[in-house]
């Protein structure tokens, strides 16, 4: 490989080890949404599974604080909305960095393939 078509290939070999390890934080990303989701789901089947007049309590720091049922079914699913617009994005987020990657890679073989032709 001529000096500038590798430090080329350096270059783009860096730009696509950068954008493996963001894939993987956004796998990782993705992958506490879907268990915090997972846990949101939880809650609203114990909230299905609620006898008439039972009592909800809430952490807030080290004390249970008793909260309105409605209101606590209410800010369950507020949750659930967000983590499911959260999720939404990260799925969008992690599609375009695979296609991004995928292509990366394809811009690395080309230049391999150009630099054995060249020396070839």
């Amino acid at each position: 490989m001529a000096p500038d078509a590798k430090e080329l290939f350096e270059r783009e070999l860096e730009g696509f080890k950068a954008l493996q390890d963001a894939l993987q934080k956004s796998y990782e990303t993705r992958m506490c949404l879907i268990g915090q989701q997972q846990e949101t789901e939880l809650v609203q089947d114990e909230f299905a599974t609620l006898e008439e007049g039972s009592q909800v309590f809430k952490l807030v720091g080290p004390v249970m604080v008793k909260q309105n049922v409605d209101d606590a079914k209410a800010n369950v699913e507020k949750r659930m909305d967000y983590i499911r617009g959260e999720l939404d994005r990260a799925n969008t987020l992690c599609e375009e960095r695979e296609k991004e990657l995928q292509e990366k890679q394809r811009h690395l073989a080309r230049l391999q393939q150009d630099a054995a032709g060249a020396a070839g």
